[in-house]
């Protein structure tokens, strides 16, 4: 892929100088993988176009310019100021801007549609991640390196036929995939105005970090946590799985996050849950699919998991896709599903749609073998819709207070790969497929994920109105990724198409 340049843009208006501390949930996320999406269209603006667009856009969005960092360490100070806590920095004249990549590439815009068969389309191969450069990393990629190291890095390339790809890569402290797609929709809506010579919209994204940690129970700012709300917190059903506790077996890209830091050597306390390493082979060859379902697969399923207790179309979908994994294992014992929610919606006040970062982390849902022996979906969406249902106001404060006081946020994992547990993460409802820069939405989309086995990714199959249209009603893509022979049981399950009309 020839890169024909790589710059740094800025706003067109400085912003001041501003150091603002991230959110709890956001310094959770920085071993998470970039969040990042890929956009295939026919056509589009130009070249010149769509930077305008972009730079009109960075003054609404002038904190994607600032340097991501680790906060002043503190350990008397204010809760912002304990370890590994972030910062964002910009409005200063030494910031790293957004990394801006202009390049072609000799695929057309079929490169990218795959070879459905029966539903199931092997993307293993497909070249979505060639689109968005790796020579510059993320600030903060390793969790340590960030001077001069943008969060933002988009990506424009010309395709052979004259198509056009439009890429975005964000550091995933800074942005979710709610974040993520609401930056490209507004920056669409920029461009879609200068191309009709239309008024600019008005745009109103919400980054103030320090409403989020306003929610915490408490005083998470003294020098000790709460025993009685830590005891309501630990009541959840999260994975806390202790990073220091599990050097033994750990791969060698592992072994700075499992080191206890100098700095907290006297103040570690008592160890919890190691990582069984060896429930993961990370040398193991992943494939990658993309399983479509239909409306009517999606209401099937709904219908048959509800009847034994009400459930919602997700759940359905996700213990349908879970279950299929769970046998495709072929393992005894326990399995554990980590499902990635957010907390905008969930919190009083909520937060408004609007409001950037991170704030989401995974609930733990476990079942056996047993459970999914006879691809029975009721006990196990039940089991899903169950463990959502104890993240409310009631109980998040309770959980961003146990954070809050965490020694390190890279300390405890929520989640785990392998051969025992699946994470999945829902880009519903966020209107991937409706991006559309003024001229015409996108043929072919991707929300770039890790290909690490028990990866799963969901969103809808078909295009529509946000909110205006159930996402159910469009059809459901289910990105996979599993362990080569995992994935072959999956795709000759006959339960994988249990659902589909006669």
């Amino acid at each position: 892929m020839p890169v024909l340049s790589r710059t740094r843009l800025f706003p067109n208006s400085p912003p001041k100088l501003t150091h603002t501390p991230l959110s709890i949930l956001d310094a959770a996320v920085v071993r998470f993988s970039p969040s990042a999406g890929v956009w295939v269209f026919k056509e589009a603006p130009s070249i010149e176009e769509l930077t305008s667009s972009l730079k009109l856009t960075l003054d609404v969005y002038p904190q994607w310019s600032g340097q991501l960092q680790w906060a002043p360490y503190n350990p008397s100070g204010h809760h912002t100021n304990r370890f590994q806590r972030l910062m964002l920095s910009y409005g200063n004249p030494n910031d790293p801007g957004i990394e801006f990549i202009i390049a072609t590439s000799s695929h057309i815009v079929s490169s990218f549609a795959g070879d459905p068969i029966d539903g199931c389309t092997n993307a293993t191969s497909l070249p979505f991640s060639d689109l968005i450069d790796s020579a510059t990393p993320l600030a903060l990629h390793d969790a340590a390196t960030y001077a001069g190291l943008p969060s933002l890095i988009v990506q424009i390339t010309t395709l052979a036929d004259g198509g056009v790809v439009i890429a975005a890569k964000f550091a995933h402290p800074l942005a979710d995939a709610q974040t993520l797609l609401q930056f490209t929709h507004d920056w669409a809506a920029v461009s879609r105005a200068m191309t009709a010579q239309e008024p600019l919209p008005d745009l109103s994204p919400v980054f103030d970090p320090p409403m989020l940690d306003r929610a915490a129970a408490g005083d998470i700012d003294s020098s000790d946590p709460s025993p009685e709300i830590l005891e309501a917190s630990r009541h959840l059903p999260l994975h806390r799985y202790d990073c220091w506790n599990s050097k033994t077996n750990s791969p060698p890209f592992f072994q700075a996050l499992t080191t206890i830091p100098a700095e907290l050597e006297s103040v570690v306390g008592s160890f919890g849950q190691p990582i069984d390493w060896t429930n993961w082979d990370y040398t193991a060859p992943v494939s990658h699919y993309l399983l479509d379902f239909s409306p009517s697969e999606l209401q099937a399923m709904w219908k048959d998991a509800s009847s034994y207790s009400p459930v919602s179309h997700l759940d359905a979908l996700l213990a349908h896709i879970w279950n299929l994994i769970i046998r495709a294992r072929k393992l005894d014992g326990e399995y554990h599903l980590d499902v990635t929610f957010g907390f905008r919606h969930r919190l009083s006040p909520q937060l408004p749609p609007s409001f950037l970062g991170s704030p989401l982390t995974l609930t733990k849902v476990t079942a056996t073998a047993q459970d999914a022996a006879n691809h029975v979906l009721g006990p196990m969406a039940a089991s899903i819709r169950s463990s959502l249902r104890a993240f409310d106001a009631s109980t998040l404060p309770a959980l961003l207070h146990e954070m809050a006081f965490e020694a390190s946020p890279l300390r405890t994992w929520s989640a785990f790969f392998g051969s025992r547990n699946t994470i999945i993460t829902s880009w519903l409802q966020l209107g991937m497929r409706d991006v559309d820069f003024g001229r015409g939405p996108p043929i072919h989309v991707d929300a770039v994920m890790p290909s690490t086995d028990g990866c799963v990714q969901v969103m809808e199959t078909g295009q529509g109105d946000v909110g205006k249209t159930s996402w159910h009603g469009k059809g459901a893509t289910v990105s996979i990724h599993l362990r080569d022979d995992v994935m072959q049981s999956v795709l000759q399950d006959p339960a994988l198409k249990k659902y589909r009309e006669q």
